[in-house]
Parts: structure tokens; C-alpha cells; sequence
């Protein structure tokens, strides 16, 4: 879950509507009529969740890296080891609580972020959607355009994506000193 909100930039809600058909983890999808190219997976719009989760910007694709894929393969052997959940289509289903093997709910979650947080002694609880701004200013700040940062976060105006964007204060230090020095003439009154 940590590492799809990471590397994709996922809502939780885009995360926890996420069906398998919508992962394309091939190098070509194309022998399921997809002509997106590389492993991927498909933001899409679906109303009547029954966990409630949903895409709030309509239907994309987003990239998927090599991590994703790792973490997602260590997920499905815990995953086939929790019998009701092969009879669910939704990736991210309950492996630790009742109702096993049903979709994760936005709830469930966020206990899981608040206790992970209280265990690591962290002064306020991460929530889901830290990790979306921390994946824009990540990618801001290395370099990758606004334009290409609003596409993959599914935002409809570059406006979204700039509240996303955290520069940290070593890139404000950088970002003045890049100004350059300087020239001043004379002070007014000084003696040459």
C-alpha cells in the first residue's frame, strides 16, 4: 500500500478501487486491448464501491516502477494464504482483521497509518494523502514539470498540482543562490 501511494502518487480512494484487471504488470498489455506501453496500472472511475472508495478525477493510466512490482509479487503470497480473498476482485483487500478478504476501506487504513505512526513515535499520525504531496515535491523538486506531475496525479489544472508542491528549504537556499553575486558600484560619498 505504502509503496503504490509512493511511487504512484495514488488518492486513497484511487488506491483502494483499484480491481486487478486494472494492473497491466507486463511489459505490453497489448493481448488485453491496451495499447498503453510498460507495466502500468488504470486509474478508473466506478461508482458503488462497496468499500466506498472511488476515483475522483476520472480515468488514467499511471506508470508503474520495479518496486511496485516486487512489493506487489511479496503482497499476493500473503495474499493467496488468506482463502475469501481469492473471491475478491479489488487489489488491496484485508489480510490482518475481519472481514477477512474483503476491499479495504479508507477506515482501515487510516487506523493502520495512525498505529504505524504511534509505534514509530511520531508526533501526529501520517495520513494517505502525505504521501501524494511528498510524491509531487519529490518529483518537483528532481526536476520533472508541473505538467507531467498534473498528468500523473490526474489533476484537470496545473493550479491542483502547485498546492501539492512542498520545496524543502535546502531547494530555497539553492534556488537564491543560483542568483548570483551582486555588483555594487561605489557607495555614494566613498572616496576612490
Amino acid at each position: 500500500m505504502l509503496v503504490l501511494l509512493w511511487f504512484c502518487g495514488l488518492r486513497i480512494g484511487e488506491a483502494l478501487g483499484l480491481r486487478r484487471s486494472d494492473l497491466h504488470l507486463l511489459s505490453s498489455a497489448r493481448a488485453l486491448g491496451c495499447a498503453v506501453p510498460g507495466q502500468h496500472l488504470h486509474v478508473v472511475a466506478r461508482d458503488g464501491n462497496p468499500n466506498g472508495a472511488h476515483a475522483k478525477s476520472g480515468d488514467r493510466h499511471v506508470p508503474v516502477r520495479s518496486e511496485v512490482l516486487a512489493c506487489y509479487d511479496h503482497y499476493l503470497a500473503e495474499r493467496r494464504a488468506c482463502g475469501p480473498a481469492e473471491a475478491c476482485d479489488f487489489v488491496l483487500v484485508n489480510l490482518g482483521h475481519e472481514p477477512f478478504g474483503v476491499a479495504m476501506t479508507t477506515g482501515t487504513v487510516r487506523q493502520w497509518l495512525a498505529a504505524l505512526s504511534k509505534t514509530a513515535g511520531l508526533d501526529r499520525a501520517v495520513r494517505p494523502h502525505m504521501f501524494r504531496h511528498a510524491t509531487a515535491s519529490e518529483l518537483v523538486g528532481r526536476g520533472v514539470g508541473l505538467d507531467v506531475v498534473r498528468e500523473l496525479l490526474g489533476h484537470a489544472s496545473v493550479r491542483s498540482t502547485e498546492v501539492y508542491v512542498h520545496p524543502d528549504p535546502d531547494a530555497l537556499r539553492s534556488a537564491v543562490d543560483r542568483l548570483g553575486p551582486l555588483r555594487v558600484g561605489p557607495v555614494v560619498g566613498e572616496q576612490r
